[in-house]
């Protein structure tokens, strides 16, 4: 393995001659499997050697995290070349990151006790039940147990006792929320996840019966509020920044461009595939998640390109189909929440003032577009993948010209 790692024999020798050849050899050839490509497996191999030597290790025993955080802390701060050099952040996350990751490998990581909330119990029977008993969607129940957890969580620090909870409870956690940091849809949303809760509550008898039909939500109006997303310059202004030449920049290119263009959500772009992709009919299919199944758009040169960019210099070599993939091994899908932060760094970056900074804006940028080159509000429905066409009509509401030439309709002396 080492001869696959170095060329120069001095560097094989020395490590072959370190202690715990055989566990650095299984480690490697393990990230090796993963896709880690060599420049990176003669760092980790290096860093290796650091940990044995910052940690004294052991032939035997356990290692805990804590160790690890005082070994990264001695490593970066160790004299180099008769100076003495403060450690970044940086260093220290990379010595804890190979530490962690190989001695979990090896079985000797020390793994801290789970600490479990009071509540878990609850939450996990409500859990089962919304998926046994209702069929909704894992979605669906991840957001009902986090909102629900955010109640129990609050009520919980006043060491009180499920069977003690009333509705006056639930609306002063409401309206704590609400003068915080959630939005009147927010409180609505917590609301209805709370009522679900309290009924099946009623029914395992953990509170009192009732509850439940006293929680009242912020009514919420049809078309309410305005869709808030960047002007069409700055979405140009965005993609045109990430044209480095890292694996990340062709992947943030890449879903920078398929949010704008069209109109994805965040779930729709890390849910793309490689056959998702016909290149030779230039077509891409979409499996839109809100109920509206498989939707094929013709592939854009612009997007293709970025996409390809990414295939040829950016994504790694792995066995996972999924289009956008982690940056690191072991390869995996990336989740949405690496969409968002793509997103809003790009708005950090470039000072684009905006409430809000996740990949949904870009959505509303597209609609918006959309509306202003003259697109029917099915059309943009149609385009979006809206179940409902009606949903389109709220971009009504930011089409200043569009209003402008309403107002400037002659009424014919009517007035």
């Amino acid at each position: 393995m080492l001869e696959k790692i170095f060329e120069i024999p001095s560097f094989i020798a020395r490590h072959r001659q370190a202690l715990f050849l055989d566990e650095r050899l299984r480690f490697l050839a393990h990230l090796s499997d993963q896709g880690l490509r060599r420049p990176d497996l003669q760092t980790v191999a290096a860093e290796l050697l650091g940990i044995i030597r910052m940690l004294e290790l052991k032939e035997s025993g356990l290692v805990t995290a804590q160790d690890i955080r005082q070994a990264a802390q001695r490593w970066a701060e160790r004299p180099r070349k008769g100076r003495q050099i403060k450690g970044t952040k940086s260093s220290r996350d990379h010595f804890v990151n190979i530490a962690t990751k190989w001695f979990r490998f090896l079985g000797r990581l020390e793994q801290p006790p789970p600490v479990v909330a009071p509540f878990a119990s609850y939450l996990s029977d409500f859990a089962l039940f919304m998926d046994k008993e209702r069929g909704l969607s894992p979605e669906s129940i991840r957001s009902h147990c986090w909102k629900t957890s955010q109640f129990l969580a609050w009520f919980f620090q006043k060491k009180r006792t499920l069977t003690a909870t009333s509705i006056g409870d639930i609306e002063e956690f409401l309206a704590w929320k609400g003068d915080g940091c959630w939005n009147r849809k927010s409180v609505s949303t917590a609301a209805q996840a709370l009522r679900a809760f309290f009924r099946h509550a009623e029914l395992r008898e953990w509170c009192r019966p009732g509850i439940a039909k006293l929680i009242e939500a912020p009514r919420l109006y049809k078309k309410d509020g305005l869709p808030e997303g960047p002007t069409w310059d700055e979405v140009r202004k965005m993609v045109e920044s990430r044209q480095g030449h890292k694996a990340s920049d062709y992947r943030a290119r890449a879903i920078l461009l398929l949010l704008a263009v069209y109109g994805l959500r965040s779930s729709e772009v890390t849910g793309l595939v490689l056959s998702d992709f016909d290149w030779r009919t230039e077509t891409l299919t979409v499996d839109r998640r809100k109920g509206t199944g498989p939707q094929q758009y013709p592939l854009k040169r612009e997007v293709g390109d970025a996409v390809l960019d990414y295939l040829r210099h950016g994504r790694p070599r792995c066995e996972c189909r999924n289009l956008f993939v982690s940056l690191h091994p072991p390869h995996h899908p990336i989740g949405r929440s690496v969409v968002w932060i793509i997103t809003s760094t790009r708005f950090r970056e470039l000072g684009i003032r905006c409430r809000r900074r996740g990949p949904h804006t870009l959505r509303h940028a597209c609609a918006t577009r959309l509306l202003e080159g003259g697109a029917s509000f099915k059309e943009i429905g149609d385009f979006l993948g809206h179940r409902d066409a009606d949903s389109a009509g709220i971009y009504a509401k930011v089409n200043v010209s569009m209003l402008r030439q309403v107002a400037d309709v002659d009424l014919g002396g009517l007035l």
